[in-house]
């Protein structure tokens, strides 16, 4: 059982204090953005790419 004495004598940079753990999950939020973000313009630039290819070649036909 834990007492209040015992939680007073406990270091309080035991656990990250709250801006810590906030500039960690922004950091983490900044990262699954940016690489989520990547990836969907990545999708986005190979969709064109295929209609212009599918464009390109029924033109050719």
């Amino acid at each position: 059982m834990v007492t209040i004495q015992n939680v007073m004598q406990q270091p309080a940079n035991a656990v990250p204090s709250p801006s810590e753990a906030q500039q960690q999950f922004d950091a983490a939020l900044d990262q699954a953005v940016l690489s989520g973000g990547s990836s969907l313009i990545a999708q986005e630039m190979m969709k064109i790419a295929n209609e212009m290819l599918n464009e390109a070649m029924s033109e050719d036909e």
